[in-house]
């Protein structure tokens, strides 16, 4: 029986808490930007690269973190203005209208299945990592791809458990293993500066596979230490990893606690990110010098794709010449990764929740547990389809780097998002300031313009950025998917309900 006046959302309020401090909502933002996995998976694309003569790893990210900007800036001013679950779909949505409702739903879909996707990567890369410190901590063992499998899908399993016992519980996992990854990095880039090179020289010695010494490896290298076109090339590297991901912070905004928290989150983790990821790198160049770590990370014998150990973490393990610091800095380079997965089992489940609030997709996806007070189908849903793609990057390519080009997907919705708030300005949607409305629009063309020029690297170089069939078709499928999700939604609603899905996106959600 269809109603007389149906609601445009399923319920008056989302029913989810304010659970999220000052420091939760900038550790989110902090995990979502894998500081941490980044500086341990550098050289596996540091050996992809045409050339390495001229790659910079410092210019390069300050580079990356100087094209981010823009995008800083469009979601912090959105962020304050919309504070919904959901983020960026909400604003994207609203921006676009329901003309386009059907290109937002195929957006934000191949945009969150990318995110599944990438959390699939890290936690194979999590158990890559762990492999790689074991033996430095005295512990021997040998994994199958079957037994990585299994490790893999049981670290997010556990994780989206936590979730389902509650969000607090989830939250504050989240920024635990954050904020432990963080003291564990910055230990490890102290030992590194302050540790004599000689001393360092002689621990990373032990590290290097039969053959090959110190002043071997370094020889090796010969070549600047900075060209510009080298160093860009490695930009789809950081779009992989770190600045473009802004968006964990705005998809739970609507349960930060405090305007302080929500309006600062994005640009002090910003800040936080640029800071230590860029001090890390310089730290291994200033502890064993630029010839070495760009001729050690490029060379697969050496940086653990074959035979050597040797990245960020371990050199700093095997420096420490301490049992207990080594055991610190080695547990914070898994813990980045399970940051990593904790902050996704809290974000994507939000997209789900938004989604199914609009009525768009089955409202089980907003339904809360009585006693949890959380969204289990939903949290079950991620888990799902996470465990299958870890499941199929295992058995069919071997390696977390066959999903690297599904961040296209992603490339794009940023891409798209640069759009909304370019309309958003022009409109003056928001109602705000001349000043800001002008802010809004050049940030949002300078953020498109960003997102094509990387889109277009990652495309021109397939060979380097996992441009394979598995990542581009769970893109490609998935924005497909979004698309026809929606038309059968609206159909449904319309004939059985009474409802028009569209008009969710005239209107701001409540919280």
């Amino acid at each position: 029986m269809m109603e007389d006046n149906p609601p445009i959302f399923i319920r008056e309020s989302t029913g989810l808490v304010k659970e999220a401090g000052l420091w939760d909502a900038v550790s989110i933002n902090v995990a979502n930007m894998s500081i941490g996995a980044a500086l341990a998976t550098i050289g596996f694309t540091l050996v992809a690269l045409p050339t390495i003569l001229g790659v910079n790893l410092v210019y390069a990210s300050l580079i990356a973190a100087i094209l981010a900007l823009p995008q800083v800036i469009v979601y912090s001013i959105l962020v304050k203005y919309i504070p919904r679950v959901g983020g960026d779909y909400v604003w994207l949505g609203r921006a676009l209208g329901p003309k386009l409702a059907w290109l937002t739903n195929g957006l934000v879909l191949g945009f969150v299945v990318q995110d599944l996707a990438y959390y699939a990567l890290i936690s194979f890369a999590a158990v890559f990592q762990l492999k790689s410190i074991l033996p430095m901590l005295g512990v021997n063992a040998s994994l199958s791809l079957t037994e990585e499998i299994i490790i893999a899908v049981a670290f997010f399993s556990i994780i989206i458990l936590t979730n389902i016992l509650g969000t607090r519980h989830g939250i504050r996992l989240m920024t635990a293993l954050t904020t432990v990854s963080l003291i564990g990095l910055l230990v490890a880039i102290i030992i590194l500066f302050i540790t004599p090179r000689t001393q360092v020289i002689s621990s990373v010695s032990s590290l290097l596979p039969q053959g090959y010494t110190y002043s071997k490896v370094s020889l090796s290298y010969v070549g600047p230490e900075f060209t510009i076109n080298s160093t860009l090339m490695l930009l789809p590297f950081f779009a992989i990893y770190v600045y473009p991901w802004l968006n964990a912070g705005p998809a739970i905004s609507a349960e930060i606690k405090g305007r302080g928290a929500l309006h600062w989150n994005i640009p002090i983790a910003f800040l936080l990110a640029l800071l230590t990821l860029t001090i890390g790198f310089e730290a291994m160049y200033y502890s064993l010098g630029f010839n070495f770590i760009n001729a050690a990370l490029s060379n697969p014998n050496i940086n653990g794709l074959i035979n050597g150990n040797v990245n960020f973490w371990t050199i700093a393990m095997a420096s420490s010449h301490n049992t207990a610091l080594s055991w610190l800095i080695g547990i914070a380079s898994v813990t980045w990764y399970l940051s990593l997965l904790a902050y996704g089992a809290i974000v994507a489940v939000r997209y789900w929740f938004a989604l199914a609030f609009d009525r768009v997709w089955p409202s089980f996806f907003a339904y809360l547990s009585p006693r949890f007070g959380t969204p289990v189908y939903a949290h079950l849903f991620d888990l799902g389809v996470s465990s299958a793609l870890i499941i199929a990057a295992g058995l069919f390519y071997g390696t977390f780097t066959a999903l690297y080009g599904a961040t296209v997907g992603a490339l794009l919705y940023f891409m798209a998002v640069g759009a909304a708030a370019v309309l958003m300005g022009v409109k003056n949607s928001l109602k705000i300031s001349n000043t800001s409305r002008i802010t809004l629009i050049i940030a949002g063309s300078l953020t498109i313009t960003v997102m094509a020029y990387l889109t277009y690297q990652f495309l021109e170089y397939p060979s380097i950025w996992g441009g394979n069939w598995l990542a581009y078709g769970v893109v490609i499928a998935a924005i497909l998917l979004g698309i026809t999700l929606y038309a059968a939604s609206s159909y449904i609603n319309r004939k059985r309900y009474g409802i028009d899905v569209s008009m969710a996106y005239t209107e701001i959600p409540p919280e």
